[in-house]
């Protein structure tokens, strides 16, 4: 089982925010993992380089298996030799965002969308134009690029797991528009992103419908957005999905307004020993707090994903209440029904 990440703070590791080393623990292996900005650039060709010299692939369900033996995926830890692991760990993320870019690009046809922090998000064509819902995808922090939720759980348990790749396809077969941010490819902040695709992009569609889906420091960065743009976001958004967000309604400035607004329309996935959906409840929460069916972060966006549909259904299509036609029948079949057991 793949535990929680820690955090390394030492003068060496911690230069600047852009510079965080984490330690990824597991029964398999040990991960020092350089979290840059720098960390996924590189030529074309050396990308290619990267592709055709990467030991595994993924195979048509979505796993990663050596090329030769057909082996699940296992990280070669370097106990001694810091910086081959390192390498090493950026080859496997290189590998993971390449193919999950080929999938979104090929598969669904999304297409890159260059904004003023150097970083770009994927949409889907006429996302802009299109009259019915918008979805919203926001990652959490660290160093995962559009399309993937976890390194780890893409690694091991597959992309069905790891990558926004079935969030994607749910957005195809509901003819629903997609966005997929890209907070950590940003110069800026992931505050400063999640806003910029606001102002550029989402603020400007003809959706009816938009949905938002933020997973881990993606809830807190969405907040900070309705901080800023409370009458604007409030008037568009229709729903939002927090998955063990970092948001907090209470240390955030977000006044009376927006804490009121974001009750009514959000509900918060959390980690939990409960089954999913079961309620979670809290005096601080400030919002409905349901369980996520899971103890562990990265699988959080997977394990909930069908709840999270769920919800924005309701949300758009509410229970039709009985017509008078429907309560007599009811009555009616009721008052039979106790005729005959009498």
């Amino acid at each position: 089982m793949i535990t929680d990440y820690l955090h390394i703070h030492t003068p060496q590791q911690a230069v600047s925010n852009r510079n965080l080393v984490y330690l990824y623990l597991s029964s398999n292996y040990s991960v020092v993992f350089l979290r840059s900005c720098m960390m996924l650039d590189g030529s074309e060709a050396n990308r290619k380089q990267i592709e055709s010299d990467f030991p595994y692939r993924f195979s048509e369900d979505g796993h990663l298996r050596h090329k030769e033996t057909q082996n699940p995926y296992r990280f070669l830890f370097k106990l001694q030799d810091v910086c081959e692991t390192e390498r090493e760990h950026r080859r496997l993320c290189l590998y993971i965002t390449q193919h999950v870019y080929g999938v979104l690009e090929r598969t669904f046809r999304l297409v890159r969308v260059t904004l003023e922090d150097g970083s770009f998000v994927f949409m889907s064509p006429g996302a802009l134009e299109h009259p019915g819902s918008l979805l919203v995808l926001i990652q959490d922090l660290g160093s995962i690029r559009s399309g993937v939720w976890s390194w780890k759980l893409a690694a091991h348990a597959g992309l069905e797991r790891g990558s926004q790749i079935p969030y994607v396809r749910w957005a195809s077969l509901e003819s629903c528009g997609v966005i997929l941010t890209n907070p950590n490819e940003s110069r800026q902040t992931q505050e400063h992103h999640v806003w910029l695709v606001w102002e550029r992009l989402v603020s400007k569609s003809s959706a009816e419908h938009v949905f938002v889906v933020a997973h881990g420091y993606g809830g807190l960065a969405f907040v900070d957005l309705l901080c800023r743009r409370l009458e604007d976001v409030r008037r568009r958004v229709k729903a939002v999905a927090f998955l063990d967000s970092s948001h907090s309604l209470w240390h955030q400035p977000l006044g009376i307004a927006g804490r009121d607004w974001l009750k009514s329309v959000s509900r918060t996935w959390i980690l939990s020993t409960k089954p999913l959906n079961r309620s979670v409840g809290s005096l601080k929460a400030g919002c409905t707090q349901i369980s996520a069916g899971t103890q562990c972060h990265d699988s959080a966006p997977a394990v909930c994903m069908e709840s999270v549909f769920r919800f924005f259904t309701k949300i758009i299509k509410p229970r039709a209440a009985p017509t008078p036609f429907e309560i007599v029948t009811r009555s009616k079949s009721r008052a039979s029904e106790q005729n005959n057991n009498v």
